[in-house]
């Protein structure tokens, strides 16, 4: 799933974890900085989610969550 949050461009992917039977919530969000493009890689727990359809839902929220803190440090003084 591909998403646009606050200027920032969030990639979710998911990954079943063999060993757990279970798929880990993966987020790459990149964005511009000035001439420069950043990026942040994110991963969620490995033995939570059974259902792909969660850990999606989970890996976007994960990411939203993470926007949200940069963009409120990013207006501190």
């Amino acid at each position: 799933m591909e998403k646009t949050y606050k200027s920032r461009r969030i990639l979710t992917r998911l990954e079943l974890d063999a060993d757990t039977d279970c798929w880990i919530p993966q987020a790459e969000i990149s964005w511009d900085e000035g001439d420069e493009k950043q990026h942040q890689t994110l991963a969620g727990p490995n033995d939570r989610f059974k259902l792909i359809d969660e850990a999606e839902i989970y890996a976007l929220e994960m990411a939203m969550a993470w926007i949200d803190v940069e963009c409120v440090e990013d207006l501190t003084p």
